[in-house]
This record gives C-alpha cells, structure tokens and sequence, in this order.
C-alpha cells in the first residue's frame, strides 16, 4: 500500500484535483482532499513541487517500425546533404550490415533545398545497398544497390522512381518489407522492449499500435501481441490490425481494425486534397477509391469491429468520415467508437458527419512542431488559408467531438508534454484548447478511444493506479512554457516502471505461452 500526498490533477470529467491517493495491489483504493483515518500509519509519498496524473496514452503508433527505425543510422540532426553523404560514407565503412538504413532526413532543414538524390548517395555508398528513410516514414531515397535489390518487388508500384532513387508509397512499402526481412527476430524484440523503456519516460503507460505493413507475413503483428502480453512490468500495448481485407484478420481475435493509408502526407505532396497544392498543379493521391473504403467500413462494421482510416488531407478525411457513415446507416451501432486517424485538415460538413455519428478523431498535435522548419514548409505548399485550418482542436472539440491524441512514430517521436503544449498553443491561436481539455486528450479520451476508459484514463477509485509524475503542475505553468515541464516519474499499477525482468526471447515467449 502507497499514500501519495500533494497536487492530483485526476482528469476527471469535473477537473477534480485531489491532495491525497492511496493505491493497494495496484489499484486506486481512495482518492480525495482529506485522508481516511485507516490510511494515516502509512508514511505518505510527498510530491512537493511535483503533480500527480493519469499516465498518457498514445492512440496509433507503429511499435514495430518505429522500434525498428529508432536503432538505424540517425540523420535528423543534419543540416546538410553534405553532411549526410559524409556520415553515411563514415558509416557505411565502420558498419558490418549489408544494408545501411539511415532515418530522420527532411529536405526543408538542409542547406541545399533539396534531399539528396541516388547518384550522390552512389557515390559515398558505392560497396552496400543504402536507403534513407523521411523524417515522415513515409518515403526515402536510395542507391543503385538498393535499388537493384528490390526492383522485382517495386518497379510496378506507384512510387518508383529509379532515376532519382525516391521511394514513395507503395513501393515505400515494399522497401520496408525488403529491409526488415533480413531483420533477426531477436533484434526486433530487443528493440521493442528498449521502446517500452523510451515510451515510459515519456509518460505514456498505455499505446495502440497499428501493424501489417511494412513486415512480410505480418510479422510484426504476431510479435508485438507476444511482447504485449509478455512484458511484466505494467506498460500496456494494444495491437491493431492494419489491412485492407476485413475477412483477412477474423482469426486475429483484435477489436479494431486499420484500413491501410487512404492518403500519404503533406511533406510526399501525397495528402489527399480538394484542391491543388499551392506549389503544383497536383491534388494529391487516394490510395483507394471510394467503393472500395465503403466495402470495408460496411463489412468491419458488421463484423463488430472498431474502425481506424488514417486520413490526412481534406478529400480523404472527407472519404473517411462518408465511409464510416454510410457504414453506421447500413448497421446502426451504438458505442462503435470508430476514430480516423490524423484528420489534420478537416472540413467543416465532414466534421458535423462526425458530430452526427459519434466519429472520434486521433489528432496529432506536434506534427507542425516536431521537427525544426516543418511548419513553414507545410505552410509554403498548402497556402495560409489551409495551413490556420490544421488541427482546428478547438472547433472540433466544441463541437462534442471526442479528440485524443497519438505521435503516428515512427513520423514522430512520442512526446505527450509537447501534444499539450501544441494543444495549447495552436498555429492558428483561434484554434488552441485549455490546458484541462488538452490534458484530457492525453489521458481519459485516449484511453476511452481503446474501450479502456473503466480501467484507466482518469485517476478514481478502483481503476489502475497508473500516474505520471511531472515536476511542474501544468495549471500553474504560462501556457507557453508548458513544453518545458518534464516526466520525473511514471507509476503503472502503483509500482515505479523498471526494465523487464526478463529478457527480449523470455518476454516473447511467456506471451506466446501465458502460464
């Protein structure tokens, strides 16, 4: 048993702050402003200066690409493509791979305007196949050698683009697939578990992931579902599955389910838009057509499913948010909780459909903020008027619409206290929310998103006892100072988080043979 004493902001719906919180066997057993006689032979946990609330949660994630991406070659430091090209040729020597991957480029922060092109790249990785991926994990460019190796697999795929060496899209995808076949099992878990770790200091104690891309076979489905019911120490991991073809996941025993991209990004020029880009004469790329979105959200609506559309532009937001309707006049059901994912440039007749529909949308607030430049660069290609209606969080959430919030990683690293702070403060001021509902993003409508609202979420008597301990209260903070609070501690089911006890193949496999 634990008595925590000081600020317990519990993200309640009534905005609650309590002083006092006493856990037993993991649980929230008392919460309030005095302490119950029972509890006062327990020495109190002070907080101090420190503030007590829910753990945060991360809604979509791809745990496995970014696991994987977060142990490759790191570029996004580099402002140069000649500073790449050097570090790539360093690299490319000193490493035993046969294939170098490097992450994190971004054409709009080097010197040169530009990102590196695949004679450049031969020429200081002329020996190994070489593929760097965008700071959006969504495209890369690569080497001849690279590019030979997968041609089989990409030539037919929109997206290939041999002369320049990019990789977009489809033939993104296939790339990917390329490079983590030659991935060892044990490698893959090792980097899952050190992300568990990662995700912890973020304060995040409860992350959805969507898998089935990028990894033959799905391979990366069935080991994130081991390593989720393997690890041991409290963190807790939802796994989605990421298709096209609802009757392809029947035997997967997941509750949501994640219709693969309609969209690419704004970065790709690949987000689907009603009108051009302001830089070309090009609306973008649907992945899928209309009747064939339609047919999935019909069939995994019937089927009892959750359903997930990632949708960035307005034009697939507007494709998303029609299917899931249209699927819900079919089937009518009532707690559905279908979510699309991003919905960064929402229009306003598609949001009162969401309205209409109880439709949630899983916002990614720091997708302007992530990276150094990024903000303008979208700026420069969407127009002024487009870019002040990124992320409308306000208007959304007034609008009764549920908002919770995810990182999209590997796009970007996980950082809740940055969801708030963006939340806060939005490009477009008119658009900011409150630090409360910004906080209840993070928490009780991210875990009410995961039909895990009666267990986490809020900090109330007999739920999980899994807070975050921050070491500055974000109600007494300037609103534009509240990206410099800092996680001193997270608590999942009342204990502190450690490191796994187990090892990566122990873990992996008490979750393939629970006891």
């Amino acid at each position: 048993m634990q008595v925590f004493h000081g600020t317990i902001i519990t993200c309640d719906e009534n905005n609650t702050i309590a002083n006092y919180l006493v856990e037993r066997e993991g649980r929230i057993a008392y919460i309030g402003n005095t302490l119950p006689t029972q509890y006062e032979v327990v020495p109190p946990i002070e907080l101090g200066k420190n503030v007590a609330l829910p753990a945060f949660v991360d809604t979509h994630t791809h745990y496995s690409g970014f696991s994987v991406l977060h142990k490759m070659f790191p570029i996004n430091d580099t402002d140069s493509n000649a500073k790449i090209l050097e570090q790539l040729e360093k690299y490319a020597k000193e490493s035993r791979e046969s294939i170098i991957v490097g992450f994190g480029a971004t054409e709009f922060s080097v010197s040169e305007g530009y990102l590196i092109l695949r004679e450049q790249m031969d020429t200081a990785c002329p020996e190994k196949a070489a593929f760097i991926i965008k700071h959006d994990a969504h495209s890369g460019v690569a080497n001849s050698l690279f590019i030979e190796a997968v041609k089989s697999r990409a030539e037919n795929l929109r997206g290939f683009n041999p002369v320049t060496g990019e990789l977009k899209q489809e033939a993104f995808a296939a790339a990917c697939e390329f490079i983590t076949h030659g991935l060892s099992t044990k490698k893959v878990i090792d980097s899952m578990m050190e992300t568990a770790d990662f995700l912890a200091s973020r304060g995040v104690g409860l992350i959805c992931s969507a898998s089935g891309l990028g990894f033959i076979r799905d391979y990366d489905f069935d080991m994130e579902r081991s390593v989720a019911k393997g690890l041991d120490n409290g963190m807790q991991l939802r796994v989605a599955h990421q298709c096209s073809n609802v009757d392809k996941i029947t035997k997967k025993d997941v509750n949501r389910v994640v219709f693969a991209d309609l969209d690419g990004t704004f970065a790709n020029l690949d987000a689907a838009l009603i009108d051009d880009y302001a830089t070309v004469k090009n609306k973008g790329v649907s992945y899928y057509d209309d009747v064939d979105v339609q047919k999935f959200c019909i069939n995994a609506n019937r089927a009892g499913y959750q359903i997930a559309l990632h949708a960035v532009g307005d034009a697939a937001f507007e494709q998303a948010v029609n299917a899931i309707a249209l699927a819900l006049e079919d089937y009518p059901r009532y707690d559905h909780r279908h979510i699309i994912l991003h919905g960064s440039l929402p229009t306003e007749r598609a949001l009162k459909t969401c309205k209409r529909y109880n439709i949630m949308i899983s916002a990614r607030p720091s997708m302007l903020s992530h990276i150094s430049g990024v903000d303008e660069f979208v700026k420069e290609m969407l127009s002024d008027e487009r870019f002040s209606r990124i992320n409308p969080l306000k208007t959304i959430n007034d609008l009764g619409i549920k908002v919770c919030f995810n990182s999209d990683a590997p796009a970007s690293d996980p950082n809740p206290i940055m969801w708030i702070h963006d939340a806060c403060n939005n490009r477009n001021p008119e658009e900011s929310v409150s630090v409360f509902d910004a906080l209840r993003m993070a928490t009780y409508n991210g875990a009410y998103s995961l039909f895990d609202e009666k267990e986490r979420g809020s900090l109330e008597m007999g739920k999980s006892c899994d807070i975050v301990i921050l070491d500055s209260n974000p109600y007494e903070v300037p609103v534009e100072e509240l990206k410099n609070i800092s996680v001193a501690e997270l608590y999942l089911k009342g204990k502190p988080y450690q490191r796994s006890r187990m090892g990566s193949m122990a873990t992996m496999l008490r979750g393939m043979f629970p006891q």
